[in-house]
């Protein structure tokens, strides 16, 4: 059982670790948004649109953890453009759901988003050396090992 300092300690690791994160968002972003840009959720939602398919907008909403009106907002930010970046049709199976997929389009703007937030974390992570830069390697992949784990398991 960790102690009350281990546990503050843990604490102020996780709030730094929280800041970094939230600079290195601000860090990367476009700047400026232009028409057209996507937003954070507008991203997450791609993301899991290419990661897996077609998914219905339920999951989509409880995966983010967002409520209704914010995903239906997202859902008509993605679709209503010149070029939609995906498309919505009703579940064959089950006409209360929405199946949501990505377009072609759409996976353009979702390697546009990533190409430009990974260059601009390029140019941070050059200011770092070779050690620490592998150290980070291998601290990321730890704590992305821990994320892939169960809730349940990583709290045993």
């Amino acid at each position: 059982m960790a102690t009350g300092s281990a546990i503050e300690s843990l604490e102020r690791l996780a709030q730094e670790i929280f800041e970094v994160v939230r600079q290195l968002s601000l860090a990367t972003s476009r700047g400026r948004r232009r028409p057209g840009d996507l937003k954070e959720g507008e991203f997450l939602t791609l993301s899991l649109l290419q990661e897996r398919g077609t998914t219905i907008v339920g999951d989509l909403q409880r995966e983010l953890g967002v409520l209704p009106a914010q995903m239906s907002r997202i859902i008509r930010g993605l679709e209503d453009r010149d070029r939609p970046l995906i498309t919505c049709q009703i579940n064959p199976q089950d006409k209360r759901k929405v199946n949501v997929n990505l377009t072609a389009e759409g996976e353009r703007a979702l390697s546009d988003y990533r190409r430009h937030r990974i260059g601009r974390l390029m140019q941070v992570l050059r200011e770092l050396d070779e050690d620490h830069l592998d150290n980070l390697a291998a601290l990321v992949e730890r704590i992305r090992a821990s994320l892939r784990r169960p809730a349940a398991e990583s709290r045993a």
